[in-house]
This record gives structure tokens, C-alpha cells and sequence, in this order.
């Protein structure tokens, strides 16, 4: 049996199986830019409030029409806040309003997207290219509500932060890498990530049940294997991160179960960071 130290020797010098597609910056830089316009944001007023920090929820429209609603707490004093953009889990719902309150004590707006409803299945979509992903739509909600966060009146835009967990980490280092104006980037278990190795040395669940569910039902040979998960380079987060400029903080836990194994982004530049609780995280 494989020691804690054995173990952790070897994740740390695991770079990850994600493939980097040629046209994968102009891709994305393309969909950056169209998130960047400027568009109208709705304020709504919530039935309640503190001290210290006014509560708003905003909707705004996504690049495919669609309404997204995010929350937004600031401090009542201030002017060109520090801005925290956070998402959220696959598993779970946005954050409550007393969660987010906590960022107001260092001086900090935040805003958390709530996520559009869809099936799941990281694969939806892939037989019409990267574009028609359904998981592509998530990403572009993402750098909307980044860029919304961004040209808030009170927000200053040279020191955002992006924030999140599983699906919310992958988003926060996703948008970290595009949108100009990140500084930090904190990321718990972020996904989805590295695919093949997901498919072949774990149990694909989660996030990940899609890639089982296709093999067993749509390519059981695996005779476009090689062509699924080329689409599914442009969205893997490991490809987001060699373009990170932004000071990285990277959490992992509990791979084994559900996602092989956490890959040490190590393009994601020299200011990376490192906590000692954590698997080695860059160069």
C-alpha cells in the first residue's frame, strides 16, 4: 500500500493528458470579447439589509439571449471595491446571502452567478463541435457575469478575484485567464479537467458521469473516442490555466472518488502559490 507521502509525491509531478486544440485562444478570445460589450443590467432591490452592506440581485442577458441572474453584496461605504466574482457547484445552489456578506469585512464587493439549468452531461453537444457544447454556454455565462462584475459603477477593475468550487473553481480559473483585470484566482477542486484520464483510471461521476454514459451507450467500441475528447479540450480548465496570469490558489480533495487525478497546472505562471495543505500547484 502506497504511502500519504508516496502518493502526494506523485500527484505533484503529474502535468495532466489535456491536449491544447490550435484554435483553442482564438476561441475563447472570441467569446471574451463578445462578453466584454456592453449591455443592460437590471438592478432588483432585496426585501432586507444590514448595516454595513446593501444586498441587489442583477440580471442581464447571456450571449445566447438568455436571462442570468447573479447576487451582489457590497459595503455601504466605499467607492472602486475590490470585486470578488464567485460560482458555484454543480451540486449545489449559490451561496446565501449571509455567506457572502463575510466578504464585505476586508473591504470587498461580491458577485455570484447562478448558474442556467442543464442536463449535466459534459458531453451534450460534442458531435457539433466545441461550439454547440452545452457546457460552452456555461463558460460564456461566466465571462458575462465577469465582465458585468467588472463595469459595476462601485467596482474597481484592476482588482478583481475569482472564487470557486468543482464547477464554480474550473469557472473562476476560466474567466481568470480571459478577462483582464484578475489579480487572484481561489479554486477548490476545480473541474472539469483532464478528461481521458478521468475516463480511464476513475468512476466518472459527478460532472464527469456524461463520458460512462456515452461509451456505454453511443460508442461502446470507443471508435470516436479520440474525436469526443478533442472537443472536450476546449473546455477542460487545464487549458484555461496555462493562459492564468492572475496569483492562483489551489485547493484539492477527495479526487479519487469521482475525478482521477488533480493536475498541477503548471502553465499558470510563477506567481502561483502554494499552501502546505495542498498537492504541489505550479512550477
Amino acid at each position: 500500500m502506497a504511502t500519504i507521502s508516496a502518493l502526494l509525491k506523485g500527484l505533484s509531478a503529474y502535468g495532466g493528458r489535456s491536449v491544447l486544440p490550435d484554435g483553442f485562444q482564438a476561441f475563447w478570445d472570441e467569446r471574451a470579447a463578445a462578453a466584454a460589450a456592453p449591455r443592460e443590467v437590471t438592478v432588483g432591490e432585496t426585501p432586507f439589509e444590514t448595516p454595513v452592506a446593501t444586498y441587489q440581485t442583477l440580471r442581464f442577458a447571456a450571449l445566447d439571449g438568455r436571462e442570468l441572474t447573479a447576487r451582489y453584496v457590497a459595503p455601504k461605504a466605499g467607492d472602486m471595491l475590490p470585486c470578488v466574482v464567485m460560482f458555484h457547484d454543480v451540486t449545489c445552489p449559490p451561496r446565501g446571502w449571509h455567506h457572502l456578506t463575510r466578504f464585505v469585512a476586508p473591504g470587498h464587493a461580491v458577485v455570484e452567478l447562478e448558474n442556467r439549468a442543464w442536463s449535466g452531461d459534459v458531453t451534450e453537444g460534442w458531435q457539433e463541435g466545441p461550439a454547440a457544447l452545452a457546457f460552452t454556454r456555461l463558460i460564456e455565462d461566466a465571462l458575462v457575469c465577469a465582465c458585468v462584475a467588472r463595469d459595476l459603477p462601485r467596482t474597481d477593475p484592476a482588482h478583481l478575484v475569482a472564487w470557486g468550487e468543482g464547477l464554480g473553481g474550473g469557472l473562476a480559473l476560466d474567466v481568470a485567464s480571459l478577462v483582464p483585470g484578475f489579480v487572484k484566482c481561489a479554486a477548490l477542486n476545480p473541474l472539469p479537467a483532464d478528461f481521458r484520464c478521468v475516463f480511464e483510471e476513475s468512476g466518472c461521476g459527478l460532472l464527469y458521469r456524461g463520458l460512462t454514459d456515452h461509451f456505454r451507450a453511443c460508442d461502446p467500441t470507443g471508435a470516436h473516442a479520440e474525436e469526443l475528447f478533442g472537443v472536450l479540450d476546449y473546455v477542460d480548465t487545464a487549458n484555461f490555466a496555462r493562459g492564468l496570469g492572475a496569483e492562483l490558489l489551489h485547493g484539492a480533495h477527495g479526487y479519487g472518488r469521482h475525478a482521477g487525478k488533480p493536475i498541477r497546472y503548471r502553465e499558470s505562471g510563477p506567481r502561483t502559490q502554494t499552501p502546505p495543505h495542498v498537492p504541489q500547484v505550479g512550477p
